[in-house]
């Protein structure tokens, strides 16, 4: 008897051990549990969506907006629910998450900064979803730990824009009223100004592009007469871009030890950008495109939606700053930026409002930022020349005076015609940031893209959701249907014009 209670006891204490060593197991050691410096979490939140804005604008948000070719994705054929995380950007949430695990420590310790600083970042990626997808969960998304909700309801985008907002009023209030030091942030080095301005660039994103649907005077108004509150870029050195670094592989461009084959085979400059840059005798094509390596064809765009080109090498590769190593050996891996919001951008958008009747000024403030907004671009292209290149250098991507007195770059013309020379300049400006030239052309309808003959007869407003959400969250998703219209990609979000 004293025997069977040895054995149950050692029995016990045997299942006692595993059961620890299980919950051991289970722990994830990137995720703690808990953490005391939001420094810990913010690096990697700011470098893997950076990286994710410029690799996917890469691929299928340029061919979208028609400035980069591509010989498979211009069908629109793969553009499918398991592409959602890698193509679409649902992996976001997992950031928003993190952020959200920011948000919860600053409020907990006072950390206003860090506070303002997650609510800006969260934005961003909101703004990024919902302009891909529509109706999105918003107010109950990625906080399981906080709510115990695993299947967040979605909200329209009208919700979500509203909401958005709301959050870039708090960040603002918020950001430089604490005086914690700011670990992990690689996009601004802890300049809280620089935040600020971010901040209010991108409430005039989303005034923008909703602008469609609701009326953005008086809010831009009260942005622009209160610069102490909403300071805004002043350059392109301000501007929201991630700057890579040579020190270790994890921080160098995304692209720079990729294989070379988006290069030799698949995506190249498209017919429509190459176009308009030489019709404009516009500097940046040498930025954006390579020569064609076939011998004396010179810069030429491919045709997106025809199918397989019949020879790769008689079309122009994109530009030598996005390059990998293993296609040109002066490849640099500091030379390309991840940009969030460029200060050309925010110039493009005041432009607009002011011929518009959005803000006070009219044609003459309008010609301001939109001068402003172009030179801007070519003084920020001049600046990512590396020294080393042999073509282009800093000084071949500079326009003369001649640039902007030609009838198809001065600011003259019907206002019709003035807008749309601002939409042309702000869709050049967009060139591989992110998917907003895709958004920019959905919510303008310009430049006129066909659609080619072997995609589905129409270019994509929108992609489709991750086929988990149908799974895993499917009363919710049945419902961002009902919100939406229908979950294809010809189904126009809200903003579309």
């Amino acid at each position: 008897m004293k025997t069977l209670k040895l054995m149950l006891i050692a029995t016990l204490l045997l299942v006692i051990g595993c059961t620890k060593d299980l919950e051991e197991i289970n722990k994830n050691p990137n995720a703690p549990e808990s953490i005391e410096d939001p420094g810990f979490l913010l690096a990697h939140i700011i470098r893997s969506s950076a990286n994710a804005n410029l690799r996917n604008s890469f691929s299928r948000g340029s061919v979208a907006a028609d400035q980069l070719a591509s010989a498979y994705a211009s069908n629109f054929s793969n553009w499918t629910r398991s592409e959602a995380e890698s193509y679409y950007n649902w992996s976001f949430y997992s950031y928003i998450r993190d952020l959200n695990e920011i948000i919860a420590l600053s409020e907990e310790k006072g950390y206003n900064n860090y506070k303002g600083i997650a609510l800006v970042l969260r934005s961003w990626l909101f703004q990024n979803l919902t302009d891909l997808y529509g109706p999105i969960p918003f107010r109950e998304a990625a906080s399981v730990k906080y709510s115990n909700i695993t299947t967040p309801v979605y909200e329209s985008q009208e919700a979500v824009y509203a909401g958005l907002l709301a959050d870039l009023e708090t960040a603002v209030s918020l950001l430089g009223t604490s005086s914690e030091s700011v670990n992990g942030d690689i996009l601004y080095s802890g300049d809280i100004q620089n935040w600020k301005k971010f901040s209010s660039g991108l409430m005039l994103r989303l005034l923008m592009r909703q602008s469609n649907r609701v009326n953005p005077t008086a809010q831009m108004e009260r942005i622009i007469s209160d610069p102490v509150r909403y300071p805004l870029f002043t350059s392109h050195s301000d501007q929201a871009a991630l700057q890579y670094l040579a020190d270790t592989r994890a921080n160098e461009a995304p692209f720079y030890r990729n294989s070379n084959s988006d290069y030799g085979i698949s995506y190249r400059a498209s017919n429509t950008l190459v176009n308009y840059l030489q019709s404009l005798n516009d500097p940046r094509l040498y930025v954006f495109a390579l020569p064609a390596s076939l011998a004396d064809v010179g810069y030429a765009g491919a045709i997106n939606g025809t199918g397989d080109w019949d020879n790769p090498a008689k079309y122009s590769p994109p530009g030598m700053l996005w390059a990998p190593l293993q296609y040109n050996p002066l490849a640099s891996p500091v030379a390309a930026q991840s940009i969030l919001l460029s200060y050309s951008e925010v110039q493009f958008i005041l432009a607009e409002a002011a011929e518009k009747g959005f803000l006070q000024g009219g044609s003459s403030r309008a010609a301001e930022h939109y001068l402003n907004g172009i030179k801007m671009q070519f003084t920020y292209y001049s600046s990512r020349i590396p020294a080393n290149y042999d073509f282009p250098k800093a000084a071949d991507v500079d326009a003369d005076a001649a640039y902007y007195e030609q009838a198809a770059v001065s600011y003259t013309g019907t206002k019709q015609q003035k807008i749309e020379k601002i939409w042309l300049q702000k869709w050049l400006s967009l060139y591989l940031v992110g998917f907003e030239a895709w958004s920019e052309w959905k919510r303008t309808g310009f430049p006129h893209i066909v659609a080619g003959p072997v995609s589905p007869g129409h270019i994509p407003q929108r992609v489709l959701y991750p086929a988990d959400e149908m799974r895993l969250n499917e009363q919710n998703y049945k419902n961002a249907v009902q919100l939406l219209g229908s979950d294809e990609l010809s189904t126009k979000v809200w903003w579309a014009k």
